[in-house]
């Protein structure tokens, strides 16, 4: 299994397993036809990657993408003990069927925690859905008012 960074030539795999994820999250007929949804999303995620607002992370086995976490980075406004601050929000996390339940996603949530460290960000935020909770209280994710916190330093005022 390798662990890391996307990059331009993943964009289409993982327009491709948003559009699985989305459907298997909330079935029903589509508002827009797969062609339509796969061009926009697949333009969403390159101008994110090309301006290093959104870091997608994959796991790959057998030159396939199996797994994958977005953060987006959000900067924070200049303090004047801080002037360059920000925090991740994290979505799309998605593990192929077939290969859940193996600790994939958790290694991966592993590797976007480490990253998010080197980065020096305050925290990680997301907005899990019900079935997702225990999976990020098992990464280390408290709640904190309507949506669950990893910490990775101490708030600065």
């Amino acid at each position: 299994m390798d662990f890391r960074i996307a990059t331009e030539s993943d964009l289409d795999a993982l327009a491709q397993m948003r559009w699985d994820f989305r459907l298997e999250e909330s079935p029903g007929t589509p508002v827009h036809d797969r062609q339509t949804f796969l061009e926009t999303c697949t333009a969403f995620l390159r101008q994110g990657l090309a301006s290093q607002r959104w870091v997608y992370w994959v796991a790959v086995c057998d030159d396939t993408i199996v797994s994958h976490i977005f953060v987006q980075r959000i900067a924070k406004v200049p303090k004047p003990n801080r002037l360059d601050d920000g925090f991740g929000y994290v979505t799309n996390v998605y593990t192929r069927p077939a290969y859940r339940g193996r600790g994939i996603g958790s290694e991966l949530m592993a590797r976007v925690i480490a990253w998010a460290e080197a980065q020096d960000l305050e925290c990680l935020l997301v907005g899990p859905s019900d079935a997702s909770v225990r999976f990020y209280e098992r990464a280390g994710f408290r709640w904190n008012e309507d949506l669950m916190e990893y910490t990775l330093r101490p708030y600065v005022a």
